[in-house]
Order: C-alpha cells, then sequence, then structure tokens
C-alpha cells in the first residue's frame, strides 16, 4: 500500500507535458499507459507497481529556458483533475495547478474555484512564473488562501530544475514561508536537491513541512537520507521526527514506475519507518486521517507491524533470490 505523491495522470488529455518530456528523454515507449491513453491503463500501470493512490502535480504555467534545457508549458485542466478525483476517490489525489505569475489565470480566483470542485492541493512553480524564490512577498497570497481553505501545497524545489539560479532550491527560503505560515502544510517535491543535509535539518525544526525528493533520491545525498530517516535524528538531537517528514514520491511517468520501486525497495530502510515514508505521512499531510475510505484503504487502525506495504511484485521477485 502505497500513496505516490509524485504520480501524474497519462491519459492523452492531461499528460502533455509528460509526453514530451519522455519523448525527449527516450522513455516514452517504457510507459505503457501512454501508449494506450486512457484513465483505466493508467491505474492497471500504477496498481500493478504497487501504488495504492496517485497524486497528480502536473501544474499549470509558462515554460523557460534553464542553461541548455527548454521546458515547455505546463498546461493540465483543473477541471480534469477534480473529475478523475471525483470518479476514484482513495485511489487519485488531484492537484491544482496553479500559475503564481498569473499568465494562465488569476491565481487566487483559481485556488478558489478548485477548492470548490474538491481539490485538496496547490502545486506552484515560482521559479518558472513569476520568476521567484518561494519566500518572495508576491507569492504570499498564495500561501494564504491555502491556509483560508485548508489546503496543502506543493513547491517545486529543485535545484537543477526549479529556477533561474540554483539558489532557488535553498530551503531557507521554505523556512521562511513556514515561519511566516505556521499552519500551512508544505509538500516540497523533490526535496530541494541539491541541499540535502539543509532541507533534512529544516524539516528537524518545522513540523509543517514535508519532504518528497522522489526522483532525486537516486542522485547524490542518497545515504544522508537513508541515515537521516532511518535513525530519525535521535543520537543528535532527540526525536524531530525526520522519518515523519518524508513522503514516496516516484516521479511517474518520467521513469518506469516498477524500475524505481525496484530501486526504493532496494535500499536498507528500517522496517518500522516504510509505512510512515510509503502512506502515513502522506495522510496525515493531506489531513485524510479521518477520512473513511483513507482510514479502509489503509487499515489505519492496524498497528504498523500488521500491515506490510511492500507491493506484491516485489515480494514475489525477492522470493525468487
Amino acid at each position: 500500500m502505497i500513496i505516490d505523491v509524485r504520480c501524474r495522470l497519462t491519459t492523452k488529455e492531461g499528460s502533455d507535458y509528460f509526453r514530451t518530456q519522455t519523448q525527449k528523454s527516450g522513455a516514452y515507449g517504457r510507459i505503457a499507459a501512454f501508449k494506450d491513453g486512457t484513465e483505466e491503463k493508467f491505474f492497471e500501470e500504477i496498481n500493478q507497481a504497487g501504488v495504492t493512490t496517485a497524486v497528480s502535480a502536473s501544474g499549470n504555467n509558462p515554460g523557460m529556458k534553464l542553461g541548455y534545457k527548454e521546458l515547455p508549458n505546463r498546461t493540465t485542466s483543473n477541471d480534469m483533475m477534480a473529475d478523475v478525483q471525483k470518479r476514484n476517490w482513495g485511489k487519485f489525489i488531484g492537484v491544482a495547478g496553479i500559475d503564481a505569475g498569473g499568465v494562465y489565470h488569476e491565481p487566487i480566483e483559481e485556488i478558489r474555484r478548485c477548492a470548490k470542485m474538491g481539490l485538496r492541493a496547490v502545486f506552484i512553480e515560482p521559479g518558472r512564473s513569476p520568476g521567484c524564490n518561494l519566500d518572495d512577498r508576491r507569492i504570499y497570497p498564495i500561501y494564504e488562501e491555502c491556509v483560508k481553505l485548508d489546503l496543502a501545497i506543493i513547491p517545486q524545489t529543485s535545484g537543477p530544475l526549479g529556477g533561474k539560479n540554483i539558489d532557488y532550491a535553498d530551503p531557507k527560503h521554505i523556512e521562511q514561508v513556514a515561519e511566516d505560515f505556521p499552519d500551512l502544510r508544505i509538500i516540497c517535491g523533490h526535496g530541494h536537491y541539491p541541499y540535502v543535509r539543509e532541507a533534512i535539518t529544516v524539516a528537524t525544526r518545522r513540523d509543517n513541512i514535508y519532504l518528497s525528493p522522489d526522483v532525486y533520491l537516486r542522485m547524490l545525498g542518497r545515504e544522508d537520507w537513508i541515515e537521516a530517516i532511518n535513525e530519525n535524528y535521535r543520537a543528535y538531537f532527540g526525536n524531530y521526527g525526520i522519518a515523519d517528514r518524508f513522503l514516496f514520491g516516484s516521479a511517474y511517468p518520467l521513469f518506469d514506475l516498477k524500475d524505481y520501486m525496484r530501486f526504493f525497495f532496494s535500499l536498507p530502510w528500517k522496517r518500522e519507518v516504510l509505512n510512515r515514508v510509503l502512506y502515513r505521512n502522506a495522510i496525515r499531510a493531506f489531513k485524510l486521517e479521518e477520512d473513511p475510505t483513507f482510514r479502509k484503504m489503509y487499515q489505519l487502525d492496524l498497528p504498523d507491524e500488521e500491515v506490510d506495504p511492500t507491493p506484491a511484485f516485489i515480494k514475489a521477485e525477492q522470493g525468487k533470490r
């Protein structure tokens, strides 16, 4: 049982950005759901890989040029996100893609509209539009509205892909936001890579910051993530709860989901942290603890040791070794 907080829809209507990106990288042919292009195939593919709930943070904002990289526009329909979520509650959490720069829509009005449609989170990429850091006061009305409407926010925090300068990913910016908005639930997509140790330290200081490095877990700094989560920082600062601040994400469909699962479950995680990082933390971040669908799906009334979240295909492959 897994909540994947970076698992985007692959339908023909909802995945232009990711189809373009995977065609550039050569990964397109490895994603069967792209070829079919239906909602049914998307859920079939992620279910086979062990994902119970997909969080689809797809976005709406203009593209930009970063060095040699040309990043295309993101234009995922928020109405479609709400429709898919309504039809598949429990299996799908739609995220409102908000253009913080106001090119595609007026951001506050769009946030209010998306909240009325039932979307529970907002995704922003201010490094692309309007082209500023996460603690820029131009973005603060978005944070204020999310607090008013009790929405989680998922800012893009990648150093390689987030903004014009790598300093965009420095977690000092999001810590200022957490200080100014202590009731805002913040899910840091891409985990502020390459500022791994800084991000871990900020998360030990702020109980409203969650980190999801997703594909960047494969890069430099992996050992720091594993040690901080497994040891929960008890040896250094007392139990500051870093194991309660980490969310699983795969970056699907930019990469093959089963391959990422094989990588993740090959890492030396302690058994007692897995349920937290694979679904319990996400349920808290999206404020779903009392939702009856999620309580039943994730067996929240059972102790962790009685619920094994490992995907069936991983167990089968491990059993053959």
